[in-house]
Parts: C-alpha cells; sequence; structure tokens
C-alpha cells in the first residue's frame, strides 16, 4: 500500500471512529439524561419572554442564574443586556452611578441594601464599606493575582463580607455597586467564591474559556473576531436571541494554532514543539477551575467549600504530580528530555527559553513577556530558600505544627496521615497565623517566576489560568514534586500487606478502541475541528454576538477496559486503579523517578463475587475526567428552561479534560504498559457506605470530595502504590511479593498509541 492509500486510510478510519464516537456518546448521554432527576424547578425560569427578579431570587436556580449573568461581559458596565438580553440589571437611585440609563420595561431593578437595623443605604456609605475592606491598596487596574498572599488576603475579606449578607438580596446588590471598583480578574473571582461558599446556590460554574477568552486564547485572534463580528454587526435584529439561531451557534473564526501571529516561542525552540498540550485552553482552564475549587481560601476548618473538601492538601500534591506524568509522557511523545527541576542550584543562574504568551489585545499585553536570560532577585532566592529550609525542617522531626495542631507525618493502617497537612503548607493554601514557621513556598514561587521580567504587569506564571502556558510551570512543580518525594522516600518501600489481596486474581486486561482496530491498538490526533464559542465579549456597538472559535486539540479515539477477576472469596469490594507507564524509557538516574511518569487513568470500586468476574470500563466514565463542561450561553440557557440536574448543580465541570484523556503518542506507533492494581477496601474506606450513584457523576479522583458529601471514598495514598517510589525503581518490582511469588492481584498489558496528525487533512 503507497503512503498516499496509507494516509488517505488513516483519515477515513478516524472520521469513521469521530461518527462512532459522536453517535455513542449521544446515545450515552440521553441515558444519562434519563437516569437523573431535574432540579426541583418544575416551571422554567423563562415562560413569558422575560426574566422576573422577585421570581429569580426566590429559587436557587434563580439566584445562580443571576450570579453567573455576572460572569458575562465583565467589562461591561452593570446595565448593558445578559443573557441573551433577557437580563439587564439597575440599581435603586440611591445606589446607581450617575449615568445609570433608565429603567426598561423588561429589566429587573435590584433591592435596596439595608444594614442590621434594616435602614438603607445609600451608594456612599457602601463604597465606604469597599474602603473599610481594602483601602482602595489593589486598583482597578492593578493585576490580581491568587499567588500573591496580599491579594488573596483582600480577596478573602471581600468574599467574607458576600458570603455573610443575611440576604441574597443585599449580596447581589453590594457586588454590583462593587464592580465598577475591582479589576475584572478580582470581580470574577469573587463572583466564584460567592459560588463555592454561599449556600443558597448551586456550586456549577461555567467553562471558564467561555466566561473570560482573552486570557486562553491570542490577542490577534480576539482581534479579529471582533473585527469579523463588527463587519456584520448591521444583520443583527433585536437583543433577545432565540436558542437555536445563527446568532446562538456563532460565526466560525478558524485559528491555525501556533502559527505566524498566533506563534508563542521560535519556531528553532525544542520547548515550543508542545504548544498542543501547554497552551491548549480546556488544560489551563482545568488548571484554573481545580484551584478555583479547591483553593478557595476561607477560614481554617470552616465548614466554608473549600476547607470542607476532604484530604485538600494530598489533592494539591496528587493533582500537581499527575501535571507531571502528563507533561513527561507529552515531552516523550515530541522528543524532548524528561522535565528538569527548577531547583535551588538554578535560583541564581539566568533562566532559558523566554516566553511571550502574545494574550492581550491591540497593543496591550494581558500578560508580559519573560525574556529570556533573566534571573530571580536575590531577595526572592532567599526567601525561597528559607521557606524550603523549613518545610525540610519538618521532615527531620516528623512533625507538622500548624496552630495548636500537630500532625505526625507517618504511615499508619493503610493512610499516609501526614501528606495533606505537607501539600496545605507547601502550597501556602493554610492561613498566615496558622501556618507562620514553613513561609509560602509555592505561590512565593510562581509569584516570583511570574515577575522575573521586572516591569509592569504579570507574568503567566502569576495566574493559574495560564500559568501552564510557560516552561517553567511544569520544571517548577518537578522541584515541589521532588519535595513531596522527599517525604514519601522516608516512609520506605509498600509491604505485602499494603499490596496483596489473597483469593482475588486479575487476567485478560485489554484495551479496545470503539473503532474496529485490533486489541490494545489506540489512537490519538490533533483534531483541527475543536471549537470553543465565545459570547462574553463585546463584539459590537448596537449589541451581543457570538464568535465560534475553531483550533486544533489533541483528542483520542475512546476505548473500553476490559479484564477478568478470579475470587475465591465471599462477595467482596475492592478499589481498581489503572496506570499507563512509557515503555521504552529507561530511568538510570535519581532525577526522575516513576511516579513522575506514571499516569493515573481511573479510579474506581468493583463488587466481586466468588468465580469469574468479568469487568467492563469505558474510558470517558473515568473519575478523572470532566463529565461535563458548559459554556456560559449553555449554563445560562440551561438554568433558563429548567435542565440542569441535581448532581450537575450542586457539582460539574471539574475534571482532566476527557479529549487529551491519552497522551500523544508518536505516529510510528508509541510503546507503553497499561498497569491494573486491584486493591481491598481498608475498613476505613467511606467506600463502604459511600452513594457510588453520585461519584459517577463527579470527577471526584481529581477533584476531589467534600466532607458533607461522605469524603473521599479510597483510604489509601493518592497515587497508590505508585505515589512512592517502588523497590529498585521499577513499577514491575510491585508485581512479586517479598518471597519472589507473582502477586496475583496485580496485571498489566502492552498498548500502543498510535498519534495522526492531520486524519482529516484540514491541517
Amino acid at each position: 500500500m503507497s503512503k498516499r492509500s496509507i494516509a488517505n486510510f488513516s483519515r477515513l478510519f478516524i472520521y469513521i471512529s469521530f461518527l462512532l464516537c459522536k453517535v455513542r456518546s449521544y446515545e450515552f448521554s440521553i441515558e444519562d439524561e434519563e437516569n437523573q432527576e431535574l432540579i426541583h424547578n418544575p416551571n422554567p425560569l423563562l415562560e413569558s419572554d422575560s426574566l422576573n427578579y422577585a421570581e429569580l431570587v426566590s429559587s436557587a436556580h434563580g439566584r445562580h442564574l443571576l450570579l453567573v449573568s455576572l460572569l458575562e461581559k465583565v467589562q461591561s458596565p452593570y446595565w448593558v443586556p445578559r443573557c441573551s438580553g433577557y437580563l439587564q440589571l439597575f440599581l435603586p437611585l440611591t445606589l446607581a452611578t450617575p449615568d445609570q440609563p433608565p429603567l426598561v420595561a423588561t429589566g429587573q431593578m435590584l433591592k435596596n441594601i439595608t444594614n442590621h437595623n434594616g435602614t438603607s443605604l445609600d451608594r456612599s456609605q457602601v463604597i465606604a464599606m469597599l474602603n473599610g475592606i481594602e483601602n482602595f491598596q489593589i486598583w482597578p487596574e492593578t493585576p490580581f493575582s491568587r499567588f500573591d498572599k496580599y491579594h488573596m488576603a483582600v480577596m478573602h475579606r471581600l468574599s467574607t463580607l458576600f458570603v455573610n449578607q443575611s440576604s441574597f438580596d443585599n449580596m447581589f446588590s453590594i457586588m454590583v455597586v462593587f464592580k465598577e471598583f475591582l479589576s475584572d480578574e478580582m470581580f470574577v473571582d469573587s463572583v466564584y467564591q460567592v459560588i463555592q461558599k454561599r449556600t443558597d446556590v448551586g456550586f456549577i460554574i461555567p467553562s471558564v474559556v467561555s466566561v473570560q477568552p482573552e486570557d486562553f486564547f491570542p490577542g490577534a485572534l480576539i482581534d479579529k473576531g471582533v473585527e469579523e463580528s463588527s463587519n456584520t454587526s448591521g444583520q443583527i435584529g433585536r437583543e433577545k436571541r432565540q436558542a437555536g439561531s445563527s446568532w446562538a451557534r456563532g460565526r466560525p473564526v478558524e485559528v491555525a494554532w501556533h502559527q505566524d501571529e498566533y506563534r508563542t516561542m521560535p519556531e528553532w525552540e525544542p520547548e515550543g514543539r508542545l504548544w498542543y498540550f501547554n497552551e491548549d485552553p480546556l488544560v489551563n482552564a482545568n488548571h484554573f477551575h481545580w484551584h478555583q475549587v479547591l483553593s478557595s481560601e476561607a477560614e481554617f476548618g470552616s465548614r466554608l467549600h473549600s476547607t470542607r473538601m476532604d484530604r485538600r492538601g494530598e489533592m494539591f500534591y496528587f493533582m500537581h504530580k499527575q501535571l507531571l506524568c502528563r507533561i513527561n509522557n507529552e515531552r516523550l511523545s515530541v522528543g524532548l528530555n524528561l522535565t528538569n527541576s527548577f531547583g535551588p542550584d538554578r535560583w541564581s543562574q539566568p533562566v532559558y527559553p523566554g516566553y511571550d504568551p502574545k494574550l492581550g489585545r491591540g497593543s496591550v499585553q494581558r500578560f508580559a513577556l519573560r525574556p529570556a536570560g533573566a534571573t530571580l532577585l536575590p531577595l526572592w532566592q532567599r526567601e525561597m530558600r528559607k521557606d524550603l529550609a523549613s518545610v525540610r525542617q519538618a521532615f527531620e522531626e516528623g512533625v507538622l505544627v500548624l496552630g495548636r495542631q500537630q500532625t505526625r507525618m507517618e504511615y499508619r493502617n493503610g493512610r499516609d496521615m501526614g501528606i495533606s497537612a505537607l501539600g496545605n503548607i507547601v502550597e501556602s493554601y493554610v492561613p498566615s497565623y496558622v501556618n507562620s514557621r514553613y513561609g509560602d513556598l509555592h505561590n512565593l514561587g510562581h509569584t516570583c517566576i511570574g515577575n522575573l521580567h521586572k516591569g509592569s504587569g504579570e507574568g503567566v506564571m502569576n495566574s493559574p489560568k495560564v500559568g501552564m502556558r510557560d516552561p517553567l510551570f511544569s520544571q517548577w512543580h518537578k522541584f515541589t514534586d521532588d519535595l513531596f518525594q522527599e517525604y514519601k522516600r522516608k516512609l520506605g518501600f509498600y509491604q505485602d500487606s499494603d499490596l496483596d489481596f489473597p483469593g482475588v486474581s486479575v487476567t485478560n486486561l485489554t484495551l479496545q478502541s470503539v473503532t474496529p482496530e485490533s486489541p490494545n491498538s489506540l489512537t490519538t490526533y490533533l483534531d483541527h475541528r475543536a471549537q470553543v464559542q465565545l459570547n462574553s465579549l463585546d463584539f459590537t456597538s448596537v449589541g451581543s454576538s457570538s464568535v465560534l472559535v475553531k483550533y486544533s486539540r489533541l483528542n483520542h479515539v475512546p476505548f473500553t477496559y476490559t479484564f477478568t477477576v478470579s475470587s475465591s472469596l465471599p462477595p467482596t469490594r475492592g478499589m481498581v486503579r489503572i496506570f499507563l507507564i512509557p515503555a521504552d524509557v529507561h530511568l538510570s538516574s535519581d532525577d526522575v523517578d516513576v511516579t513522575q511518569l506514571a499516569i493515573e487513568m481511573d479510579r474506581f470500586q468493583v463488587s466481586l463475587t466468588r468465580g469469574l468476574n468479568s469487568i467492563s470500563r469505558r474510558s470517558a466514565d473515568s473519575s478523572f475526567v470532566s463529565k461535563r463542561r458548559d459554556t456560559l450561553y449553555e449554563l445560562q440557557t440551561k438554568l433558563m428552561w429548567g435542565l440542569v440536574t441535581e448532581d450537575q448543580f450542586n457539582w460539574a465541570g471539574c475534571g482532566w479534560p476527557k479529549e487529551m484523556t491519552l497522551p500523544r503518542g508518536s505516529e510510528s506507533g508509541k510503546p507503553y504498559r497499561v498497569f491494573l492494581v486491584l486493591s481491598s477496601l481498608l475498613e476505613s474506606d467511606a467506600a463502604h457506605s459511600a452513594d457510588w450513584r453520585e461519584l459517577e457523576q463527579t470527577s471526584w479522583s481529581w477533584c476531589g470530595v467534600r466532607k458533607d458529601r461522605g469524603g473521599m471514598p479510597d483510604s489509601r495514598p493518592m497515587g497508590f502504590p505508585l505515589d512512592r517510589p517502588p523497590p529498585g525503581g521499577t513499577w514491575r518490582s510491585l508485581m512479586y511479593r517479598e518471597d519472589g511469588s507473582p502477586r496475583s492481584n496485580l496485571a498489566y498489558t502492552n498498548v500502543n498509541i498510535t498519534f495522526l496528525p492531520d486524519p482529516w487533512g484540514l491541517a
């Protein structure tokens, strides 16, 4: 067969795959929706071609719609039409700005703000409340960073003021008044914080890419979208659009990703080969979403959302370790070496290469360029070394002291007792009045790297939204993960009692794509038809419009795991953990170990009966990947029409992008090992009583579980048993017991991942 015939066959093959996946995805989505209860909303919010404020605030989904709509057109005044023109907010005259236009018939008049005595406050009194919170040391034009201790302290005080309001009416009116005095970043973050902490709304947030696309797409692309939209502004009719209209679908704007004006690194720079991963909007949005859900600061130990996350600090450690594993696998796919650590030996050295994010519109850069050869200031180096020494001292003492609480750093009864507290102090999540001795290591590193340009503005490393774009992100997290590994090594190797599951044997592990490929042959490809709808920007001067951005994104053909479990036990349950490990890497140094290469693909519980158990699991059902990801427009529409399920309303969106389940692989086929571990449940596992129907609707392995929802169902260390370097540095050593006999509850199989760069011939 000729090369052209092979190429055409590949394109046809992947196209058929794509159609099959779409059909199956549609079938499964219908089944999922039928099996879920809609939230208690017997009547849609939108019944008479208008939204009524009193009716909106009377229900949780109505209040949630008001909040998420504040994320639309953030740069515009509060009174501009939002939510497809159905929502137009107006403040009472005592609170309004002088230039607020007259109330329109379809507008929503907000309520007066009252104090604890019931007395109404005027605009100057409300502004005085803001002055008392932040003393205007953070101006609207000040770049806001979640990694800056002072900024987050201000954000904490601000969100506390909002959340502690006795009524939603009061809170919402205060937020609208404050909007013009806060930077866009700070206001958006405050809305997210309120959603996470307020108990009278849901937890679901829209895809952050659709909220602030200028943070994820090149500025030149946004300018192109605005220009093309303006050229067709005369075609825009009335302000309220129908969901099925061409306006809702958006006019397409295609971007030749990582070419010409969009290229962020020189063509000759090897690090630029990772553009498809480091700069992917979904990957960066996932990182921000995780931090927004799990790093929203609150009073230490309070009932508020983020501190209620079970083993939150361990989630921080584990999620970033998995990011490092994925980055390392992508590096291998494009012929790069494994990630080097940006550790103390490099802090005084010039940093290469530089990085220009190309974000920002017109002549205004959203994030500053990091020049090649920049160095950390000596003051920064001293602070980072001091914080590092404090953490290492805790390793030696074996105890972490947080306020009046002491945590022993040990492994006991199958559980890592110290890792979560360690994750909290390394991240600097714990407030400074509790964590006075361990410093600000992780966030300080982000801040220092984000200011390497030593000029105005902030670098991308100062923002969890786009920090992953910079090649230094992975190097910094290689350093922090090495620090965690110092602790893990002190715990020693896992013993037979940790790894065995007597009476259970795993065989016949196979992976099968949804297409008629041979078993254990997986396919990835560049999807040049990937798209995201943007309708949160002001695209025209006469109304709102949307633009459908098409770009190239890594994707894969879905697949299924099947395996057989033979059990000689009475009915019992276990936890399955599946890892993907590159097969053609020989680790010969202490710089990288297998724990920084092994991608945990899935984790789920199984119920076993005596005899043979045939188990099948779709890749899309992984407890790591995002189950749903609505744009702002889609979420608003679903809320208006009562199309949000109870599970979605209370938890949705967070998770690794399912499109990027697999690493890229190579065009000739890259060999991997799929390593499966079937563990017994610990007596303390919440899995014994967990609501697995609810858990299966979330990405609990990636985003955690709140304590008031039962906590993490799996008590073993996250990443077990590859959270610690195994004996001999190889995962294969875990396959054998201390006496040399094979361990039957572990299994592996060889797989190949083949990458198709242009399956449709569209590039």
